[in-house]
Order: structure tokens, then C-alpha cells, then sequence
């Protein structure tokens, strides 16, 4: 394990550097420059560089760069496009290691099955910035709400279950302890913010950590860890998965639960949404174990609770009605995996109703059924 040694101020400091540099535009074009030449031919000849701000938080930010170049030895116009992400230094290496393993465990853009991934290019330390070729297409969240296509939740579930077929082992461990950590805030600052849902948090913490438990060991597998349809881009039959950031090792039903609320948060205002999710899961399970359905509710259940913890955090309006009605479901999802639990004393069939219920659109609220 490795331990950090620099202070976390200058942690802080050296961030907030990286993104100044990032974000000057003179500074970085001769960076780009040097990169394009060893990557198109030395005589290229960079025009200029735009730049555009994805994403930006105090000590991270997320950059689309667009290099302009001129190829004298071709006679044509270079373009380069590029996503920057300046991170810790540690997380940087990190994850451009995860990235580099599954680019050539494949996820590069000869993938035969047309799934692919954004080419990691380098992470600088100089820069605290990893760099990555931007991906074409457009994501399948943005063609959800242009025409609802069966075909894109296939590609979407052909991705996802290709990534936890993948034979790569990231370093980083995804179980009900880093679901609760990755509350913001926390769930027991929650619990003080809403006293009345403290003890359905209580039960909610408890109950995942004892099924946990109980499930003994499950073959766990490469885990996305924030899984949505955002993070699968579509152009002519091809796909490509991005934002790794948080790339783990753990149960597959983990990035089930967490797009399976993301789509029944949907449902409600496209009645579509229910039988494309019997289209996604009937594609998901013809490729892997059908034993991972009955995990799911557990991970809806932590979804649930850290979007209730983000409904404090952004405290927009009717926000404490929304964080306890994302507790209740909480709650419902919880309880329906315990339920499973003790069926599963009697029945042996669990894994095989589970994957029929998903597959036959039993995928409504649990609170509103």
C-alpha cells in the first residue's frame, strides 16, 4: 500500500497549479504541439488550440482540447481532439494504469465486437493531468431522449457485460463499505439533517452489511462503479465506455442496481423506459450468470441512499421530501433482497425468478407498486 507523505496543502496547492496551467491556453499549445509531432510527424505545424471546460470543481477539472494542426508532408489539415483530467497524482496513475490494462485487454478501437474505449494517451505528473483521445458518438442518455431504440440498450448491455467479463483485476475493492463512503455527505450527517429517517438509515446500513455477509464469497469482476447511460457513447453500431475514474473490483450486480434506479428514475415520464429495461437485462443475462440478478436490490438499495445523500448536498427545493422519499425506496429495495434471502432457504430457483422478473418489466418503483 502506499502511503502519501506530501501535506494535504500542497496537495491542494498543487492541484489548483495544474488547473491554472490547464487552463491557459498559451501554455498549453506548445505541450500539445510536441505531442502531435511525435504522434503525426515532426513537421507538423500547430495552428491553435480551443478549449473547452467540461467539468470543474476546486481541485478538479475535466478539459476538451481541440488541437488545430497542417500536415505539409500530406498537404491536409490535422485535427485533434482530446479529453484532459487533472487529478491527484495518485488517482492520475491509477487510473491511467486501469486504462491501459483494459486497452489491452480488448477495449482498443480494433476491438472485433466494435466495443471499444478512449485511448489513454499519458498521465503527467508534471501536470497532475491524464490525457485521453475523446470518443466519437454521442452518449446513449442523449439518444434516449431523441428516439428510444432497443438496439441501443442491447449495445449499452453488450458493454457493460463485456467490461465484467474482462480478465483485468483493478486495485481498488467495490463492497457495501465504499457504497457508504461514497455518500456525500455521509449517511449519518443525513441522519442528524433528517432525525426522522435516521432509523431507516440505521436499518438500511445494517441490513446491506449483514446480506453482504451472508452472500459469503461471490466471483466479483471489474465494477464501472458509477454505471449510467451517460457513460456509453453510440455511432453506427459501435460502442465505447468511458470515465473509469472509479474503476473497481466487485460484485457485477453493482453497476445493475446503480443503472436500474438511474432507469426507473426515467420511468415515470417516458413509458418506454420499462420495456427497454426488459430489453437491456434480456441481452445482459443471455451473456453472463444469471445468479447476479438476485444481487441487485442490494445495490439499488445503496443507490438509493446516496441519492438521497445528494439531495441534502444540492438542497434544492423540496429536497427533504426527496431525500426521504429516495429512503423509502432505500428501504423497499433492502427488503426485498432480504425477502429473497429466505425464499432462497426453501427454493433454489431464486437466481432464475430474478432474471424472469427483470426481464418481464416487474421493474416499477417498489414504494409505488
Amino acid at each position: 500500500m502506499t502511503v502519501a507523505t506530501r501535506p494535504y496543502a500542497r496537495e491542494r496547492d498543487d492541484a489548483l497549479h495544474a488547473i491554472e496551467i490547464a487552463l491557459d491556453k498559451d501554455r498549453m499549445q506548445p505541450v500539445f504541439a510536441a505531442k502531435m509531432k511525435q504522434r503525426f510527424g515532426k513537421n507538423l505545424q500547430v495552428s491553435n488550440l480551443h478549449l473547452e471546460v467540461i467539468q470543474r470543481h476546486t481541485y478538479r477539472c475535466v478539459l476538451r482540447y481541440q488541437i488545430n494542426a497542417f500536415d505539409p508532408d500530406r498537404a491536409k489539415e490535422v485535427q485533434w481532439r482530446v479529453i484532459g483530467k487533472v487529478l491527484k497524482p495518485d488517482l492520475g496513475e491509477m487510473l491511467f494504469d486501469n486504462m491501459r490494462q483494459l486497452w489491452m485487454n480488448g477495449f482498443s478501437r480494433t476491438a472485433a465486437d466494435g466495443i471499444s474505449m478512449p485511448e489513454p494517451l499519458e498521465f503527467s505528473p508534471r501536470l497532475c493531468m491524464l490525457l485521453q483521445e475523446e470518443v466519437p458518438g454521442l452518449s446513449a442518455k442523449v439518444l434516449l431522449k431523441r428516439s428510444a431504440q432497443k438496439e441501443h440498450f442491447r449495445q449499452v448491455a453488450r458493454t457493460l457485460a463485456k467490461l465484467h467479463k474482462c480478465p483485468i483485476v483493478p486495485s481498488r475493492i467495490f463492497k457495501v463499505r465504499e457504497h457508504l463512503l461514497r455518500c456525500h455527505p455521509s449517511h449519518e450527517f443525513l441522519s442528524l439533517a433528517c432525525p426522522e429517517l435516521a432509523s431507516p438509515i440505521d436499518y438500511i446500513v445494517k441490513q446491506a452489511c449483514e446480506i453482504e455477509a451472508a452472500l459469503g464469497d461471490i466471483k466479483l469482476t471489474p465494477v464501472h462503479a458509477d454505471f449510467h447511460l451517460g457513460q456509453v457513447h453510440l455511432e453506427n453500431g459501435r460502442a465505447w465506455l468511458i470515465d473509469f475514474d472509479v474503476l473497481s473490483y466487485g460484485d457485477p450486480a453493482t453497476d445493475l442496481g446503480n443503472l436500474l434506479v438511474f432507469l426507473k428514475s426515467k420511468a415515470e415520464t417516458n413509458f418506454e423506459i420499462d420495456g427497454l429495461i426488459q430489453v437491456f437485462f434480456e441481452e445482459y443475462f443471455s451473456l453472463m450468470d444469471r445468479k447476479i440478478a438476485a444481487r441487485i436490490p442490494l445495490y439499488e438499495g445503496l443507490s438509493y441512499l446516496r441519492r438521497a445523500c445528494k439531495a441534502l448536498r444540492l438542497q434544492e427545493d423540496g429536497w427533504r421530501e426527496k431525500a426521504g422519499q429516495m429512503v423509502k425506496q432505500s428501504v423497499a429495495a433492502i427488503e426485498s433482497m432480504a425477502s429473497r434471502f429466505r425464499l432462497a432457504d426453501r427454493r433454489r430457483s431464486v437466481s432464475a425468478d430474478a432474471v424472469a422478473e427483470l426481464i418481464n418489466g416487474n421493474v416499477r418503483d417498489e414504494v409505488r407498486r
